[in-house]
């Protein structure tokens, strides 16, 4: 029993296969070492109940971000490694970024197939950003349509010779810009970008943010999650 509190323990720090299996405080005790498809099972298990937990809990109590005069920036970005490690070619997965001007809220949708249309975006949008709200996005063409659905948009051309990040009314996505930065680093870091269960590791990085940006005891929140959930 202490070695399962141990990996839920080491899952909750974020650490590595091997370093779970360079700290493991028993294996004298069991004389050999952790398996790293325990680990892998057991890491699974807790993102499993991260992503239940963190989710009710964002549809129960956090609700959608902006509003009337409030300021969402959305942008998209991909995730994955270059084809044969060179070149602009992409392989992987298109995610949606939303954050609220004034609010640490960032929201992360990953878009099914793929696909950047305004009939995948703008449903994704509305899922958590409330009507009323001012829009900042770039001039991705599927978000030509925003202002039908009850949002002021306003958009800013990175191709300007002259501006290519902010425009002359002060519109810009540099602050949702700067988030793929952290979110990019903590993929490279697991190894994540190719992960089958990609969706759900974007809803880990939102709880682990959430956690650190709050200052929260992490193994304390994946206990509670599990808690929660069984």
């Amino acid at each position: 029993m202490p070695h399962i509190y141990y990996l839920i323990y080491a899952y909750s720090q974020g650490w590595s296969y091997n370093q779970t299996i360079h700290e493991d405080p028993y294996k004298r005790q069991r004389q050999q070492c952790l398996s790293p498809y325990t680990i892998c099972d057991w890491y699974n298990y807790c993102r499993e109940v991260v992503v239940i937990y963190y989710l009710e809990k964002q549809n129960q109590f956090t609700g959608k971000i902006g509003g009337p005069g409030k300021i969402v920036q959305i942008d998209e970005s991909k995730f994955g490694k270059r084809k044969y490690n060179k070149g602009r070619h992409i392989e992987g997965h298109w995610v949606l970024g939303m954050i609220e001007d004034g609010s640490e809220d960032l929201r992360l949708e990953v878009c099914p197939d793929n696909i950047r249309s305004a009939e995948v975006l703008v449903p994704l949008i509305q899922r958590h950003v409330a009507a009323g709200t001012t829009i900042y996005t770039d001039c991705w063409r599927a978000y030509d349509c925003l202002a039908e659905h009850g949002y002021t948009h306003k958009k800013v051309s990175h191709s300007d010779p002259d501006n290519p990040f902010v425009s002359e009314d002060g519109t810009h996505t540099q602050r949702i810009e700067s988030q793929w930065r952290a979110v990019k680093r903590f993929f490279r870091k697991q190894n994540y970008n190719n992960s089958q269960s990609f969706t759900d590791v974007i809803v880990e990085y939102l709880w682990r943010r959430n956690v650190e940006k709050f200052k929260k005891d992490p193994f304390k929140e994946i206990m509670r999650a599990i808690k929660h959930v069984y």
